[in-house]
């Protein structure tokens, strides 16, 4: 890569960008594609996925932010379920893949990044309790901690629990879910949730669990 490639990749930082994107900077070029390819190739580029790319950290010098590739991988999307909640110190397992809820079919991707899994959350479901982080690396969207433990039940197709202590033995049992960590609970959010009409006997026991 010569200086002046390098030059205008820099500016994209550690953030996806769309193949319409790259080829605005490198539109001098003849064949466009094949010079993207041939990034691909040498290793200054990372091809997430078809048409999505990123550049790579020893071409940037900046660690790539799973997070914020997870929502421009598939939207609209929020990192939740297990990922989130292990990332605010809710259960105590270490997951290797990123997880996240959409509206549309779920899906999952195998990309050199690691593995990216999307699954199907209700409409009117979907906007309760997300929340907009911001790291060096760009903004994603993330369920809040509420949010991604109502996420990870709903998802759960043979969950029957419509009292408070059955769920928190089971949240307790199954996921080992920290409850000393989990602080205060935005109450606000847990009413949302339970007033949706989605597994409401089970919502409405996490609601009264924290109340």
């Amino acid at each position: 890569m010569d200086v002046l490639q390098r030059e205008r990749l820099l500016k994209f930082g550690a953030v996806p960008f769309t193949t319409d994107v790259i080829a605005g900077e490198l539109g001098d070029y003849s064949a466009v594609l094949a010079k993207i390819a041939a990034l691909v190739d040498e290793g200054s580029l990372v091809r997430i996925k078809r048409g999505l790319y990123c550049l790579s950290p020893r071409i940037s010098g900046r660690d790539l932010d799973l997070r914020v590739i997870a929502n421009a991988l598939y939207s609209p999307s929020y990192v939740s379920f297990e990922t989130a909640l292990s990332m605010y110190g809710l259960i105590p397992e270490r997951v290797d893949e990123t997880m996240s809820a959409c509206a549309k079919r779920a899906k999952r991707y195998a990309t050199p990044l690691g593995a990216f899994s999307y699954r199907t959350v209700p409409g009117n479901w979907f906007p309760i309790g997300i929340r907009t982080l911001n790291t060096g690396e760009g903004g994603f969207l993330i369920a809040s901690p509420e949010k991604a433990l109502g996420d990870l039940l709903i998802a759960r197709c043979n969950l029957r629990i419509s009292s408070p202590d059955s769920l928190r033995s089971f949240l307790e049992d199954d996921i080992r879910f920290d409850f000393d960590a989990f602080g205060s609970p935005d109450k606000a959010v847990l009413k949302e949730m339970a007033e949706c009409g989605h597994k409401p006997l089970l919502m409405k026991a996490l609601e009264r669990m924290f109340t």
